[in-house]
């Protein structure tokens, strides 16, 4: 029987038991084949399992009960803090650097280096969205989502289809129920049940991208933030900044912060 540590971190937190539980499953001395890693992140039943490989040639890896995931903000944070944590990351003084493989590409992390402590961490992105100006009437939307028209009509912000790497309906308003950010975001679909609240971070590549569309969004670098839920439904806080320059690909920086809320071992059979 193999013991495997683990921990548990809440994701884009601004306090304990907020935010999205991820757990992150350090493999350090141990070798585990595609079933045994769908087996432990099903056995977690969170959104997403990060493995954490010391030593590997591709050190970090996203799976859930399904199988291998491809990285979004929350399993870049919480593999960032984890690489921290266990001594893989690069000093750059003030803060640590780690790079992370997606498919054929590199996406790159920095955390704050607080006294050897991981403190906020963000990634850099550029976006190639892919954005489709048709969608349906505002009178079809507002009986799509079960609404009155005067809940989704602003005049400054227009519904767009954008894809960058998924597709999602993404719900959002200017301002924010829970204080302190520029707009409030949820992810809608038919199978989520009333009260569930999914992590938003995976879609913020296409809500930059969007707003880099808008056309009252001048040329220059933006910043804002964008909360989830509630206290009472794990608000999640996540923090973009974004650059739109006139004939070339918007350039955005995602970031929060990782609560770190517990360690265990998992016992797993000896393959």
């Amino acid at each position: 029987m193999m013991a495997i540590e683990y921990t548990l971190l809440d994701v884009f937190a601004d306090a304990p038991f907020q935010g999205t539980q991820i757990p992150v499953v350090n493999l350090a001395g141990y070798t585990l084949d595609e079933a045994a890693r769908k087996a432990i992140a099903s056995e977690f039943q969170q959104t997403e399992t990060v493995f954490i490989e010391p030593g590997a040639s591709v050190p970090a890896s996203v799976y859930n009960s399904r199988g291998r995931q491809h990285f979004g903000a929350h399993t870049i944070l919480a593999a960032s803090f984890m690489a921290f944590e266990l001594g893989l990351t690069k000093s750059e003084g003030s803060f640590a650097s780690f790079l992370l493989q997606q498919d054929s590409g590199l996406i790159e992390s920095f955390i704050d280096d607080n006294s050897g402590t991981p403190g906020n961490i963000q990634f850099a992105r550029e976006l190639s969205p892919t954005v489709d100006r048709y969608t349906p009437d505002v009178t079809r939307l507002a009986a799509a989502l079960n609404t009155e028209e005067k809940h989704i009509t602003f005049s400054k912000y227009k519904p767009l289809v954008v894809s960058v790497d998924t597709s999602e309906l993404f719900l959002f308003a200017p301002g924010s129920i829970t204080g302190g950010t520029e707009f409030h975001g949820r992810l809608l679909n038919p199978t989520l049940a009333q009260g569930v609240f999914p992590p938003i971070g995976n879609v913020m590549p296409e809500f930059i991208a969007y707003l880099a569309e808008q056309g009252e969004t001048a040329a220059g670098t933006h910043t804002f933030s964008v909360d989830r839920g509630s206290l009472e439904s794990r608000k999640s806080v996540l923090h973009a900044e974004f650059d739109k320059k006139p004939g070339k690909e918007v350039r955005c920086r995602i970031g929060g912060n990782v609560i770190k809320m517990g360690e265990g071992k998992l016992f797993f059979p000896e393959q």
